[in-house]
């Protein structure tokens, strides 16, 4: 059974490696050709990118992992089946 802050951590590090990963794994599917446009702009843009991916998606994933952690601690702590 996860603490409040233990799942809060949780929930943090898993939005950090959404919200890197996705931008990252991007970049990376559009360099398959160093040249592209894609590729040459994703590159220039990364850091904004990766900023605003971090905040958006990674506090809306962690968000979610966090309400569902807590979630089945109540369910838990309650006796019911998870």
């Amino acid at each position: 059974m996860l603490s409040r802050s233990s799942a809060l951590l949780v929930a943090l590090s898993a939005g950090l490696v959404v919200g890197i990963a996705y931008p990252s794994l991007d970049i990376a599917i559009a360099c398959r050709a160093p040249m592209s446009e894609a590729c040459v702009w994703g590159k220039a843009y990364f850091s904004l990118t990766l900023t605003v991916s971090v905040v958006l998606l990674g506090g809306m994933v962690a968000g979610v992992v966090y309400v569902v952690l807590r979630w089945r601690r109540d369910r838990q702590s309650r006796g019911d089946v998870v």
